[in-house]
């Protein structure tokens, strides 16, 4: 090998040495971001749900968790100061909720359904303990807008934890 092969080697060897590393480092953030989600980001969904249960874009990580929390996300202008807070604090809990599930945890969700099932049980308990019973009238509204009417009465798991708030609230 020449001096010529030898810088090739090297050269190689060190790309692969900082590919390996790099992988390492993105392993590292996702694997951060499915245990320890960032408030006010909805990457979770995608990156570490979807990532492992491939449920498609109608299944729960795309279709509904991604799906919604953009929308909160993307209108939270529309809510007071308070109900700010209230969706920060609710879309902390509904994530953190499923950080076993997105990590592989001991009692992990084994498919989609059960996936699903595990989330939408979370979504009432997560905004009653939130305050959505103290929000102002004007927050309620815009909550109404932003989730729409498919978004609140559209399947059965919808229903069942609007009923659930709702009750929880009286």
């Amino acid at each position: 090998m020449n001096l010529t092969g030898i810088s090739r080697f090297i050269l190689l060897s060190m790309g692969g040495i900082w590919a390996v590393r790099g992988d390492a480092v993105t392993s590292d953030s996702t694997e951060s971001l499915c245990s320890d989600p960032p408030r006010g980001q909805c990457d979770f969904y995608r990156d570490c749900l979807e990532a492992r249960y491939n449920c498609g874009p109608d299944g729960y990580p795309l279709g509904y968790g991604e799906k919604y929390c953009n929308k909160f996300s993307q209108s939270q202008d529309r809510l007071s100061a308070k109900g700010q807070k209230w969706m920060l604090d609710t879309m902390e809990c509904l994530q953190r909720t499923l950080v076993p599930d997105a990590t592989g945890a001991e009692g992990a969700s084994a498919d989609c359904k059960a996936l699903e099932d595990q989330a939408f049980d979370s979504h009432s308990v997560c905004y009653l303990q939130n305050g959505l019973c103290s929000l102002e009238p004007q927050d309620f509204v815009a909550i109404v807008e932003i989730v729409g009417v498919q978004g609140l009465f559209g399947s059965w798991d919808s229903i069942k934890e609007v009923v659930q708030a709702a009750e929880g609230c009286l």
